[in-house]
């Protein structure tokens, strides 16, 4: 075959008829090995979350089992009757224990690092009004989403309104004050917390300073008839505030707050706040109860029975909109 002679710009000129330009970034995405995603099977996915979820489950069995346990043979030996609805029993143990584990392992992961950074974070970045304000929103946030004050709640059926009219009326039409009185008493106590973490003020001066107002308004409340029937409620919200989400973001907010001032850097710091948020709900509890007997029997609410409401009203939606209603706000206020 006989050559052709060509000139060269005739031969880049029919080459360049065939070329594409590529960028190399997209050069390096097709030369890069992309690692498949790994098929899981049923034996992965058990030696995966097995050990993950065994040791998280049998926390709150330890937990929750030894006490249903001790009511069942109070039940059966003390009182000597049989237990009613075994499996609906049964089945609500195993809920509490599921629903704690996956509570607990929320707050522990998701809640408190939230709340320890904005602690952290907070007194470097704004006023000390700002934190004081977010300490007292945050207090009585975390009371809202406690679980404690609705389960103290739902005991005012049993309450007789004769006997104790204004303990009736406090978990009944006025319940609605009784959880702002203990939102108020927790948020006032992170806030006074964050002072004392802030300059570094001593905890058993802030307690023996309102202690004895408190054993004080406890004793002449004990004297009051409308008042006496009072004091026990207000003590158990002193308790109720000590739950499993008021005491992590509490404990991580001082924390946060003790590193970022740099006076301490002790875990243990953040314990005087959850000292204080358990006293000052026992004074705002008990002096909504004084005000509201101050005012007479004009005050008194007619209690409301039962009425059926919607589907929002039905299990399980009513726990799910109330654990959304409680803890939302929470997050949005972290937010």
């Amino acid at each position: 075959m006989a050559e052709r002679r060509l000139r060269y710009g005739i031969y880049l000129g029919a080459i360049q008829r065939h070329k594409r330009q590529i960028s190399f970034a997209a050069l390096l995405d097709a030369e890069r090995l992309r690692p498949k995603r790994p098929a899981l099977r049923a034996i992965d996915l058990h030696r995966l979350l097995t050990p993950y979820v065994s040791i998280r489950f049998s926390e709150q069995m330890r937990a929750v089992v030894p006490l249903a346990l001790m009511l069942i043979g109070f039940q059966a030996l003390a009182l000597r009757s049989s237990l009613l609805d075994a499996e609906s029993v049964a089945l609500g143990i195993f809920a509490v224990i599921v629903g704690l584990m996956f509570f607990m392992e929320g707050v522990k992961i998701g809640l408190m690092p939230f709340a320890e950074n904005v602690g952290f974070q907070m007194p470097g970045k704004t006023h000390p009004t700002v934190l004081l304000a977010f300490s007292l929103l945050l207090g009585a946030a975390a009371t809202f989403a406690e679980p404690a004050l609705g389960a103290l709640q739902a005991a005012a059926s049993s309450i007789s309104p004769e006997r104790a009219p204004w303990l009736r009326q406090l978990l009944g039409p006025y319940s609605l004050w009784l959880v702002l009185a203990v939102a108020g008493g927790v948020g006032l106590a992170v806030s006074i917390g964050m002072l004392r973490t802030m300059f570094g003020w001593q905890l058993k001066t802030m307690v023996l300073l309102i202690m004895p107002l408190t054993l004080g308004l406890t004793v002449w409340c004990a004297q009051q008839p409308a008042l006496a029937s009072v004091i026990g409620l207000a003590w158990d919200c002193g308790a109720i505030t000590t739950g499993p989400v008021t005491v992590p973001l509490v404990l991580a907010v001082g924390v946060g707050v003790a590193a970022s001032t740099g006076r301490s850097d002790n875990p243990l710091s953040g314990f005087g706040i959850v000292t204080l948020a358990s006293i000052f709900p026992i004074l705002a509890v008990l002096s909504t109860a004084i005000y509201l007997t101050s005012q007479g029997s004009d005050a008194m609410r007619p209690l409301l029975s039962a009425s059926v409401g919607g589907w929002y009203t039905e299990t399980p939606f009513a726990e799910v909109l109330g654990a959304l209603r409680a803890i939302v706000p929470l997050v949005l206020l972290l937010v």
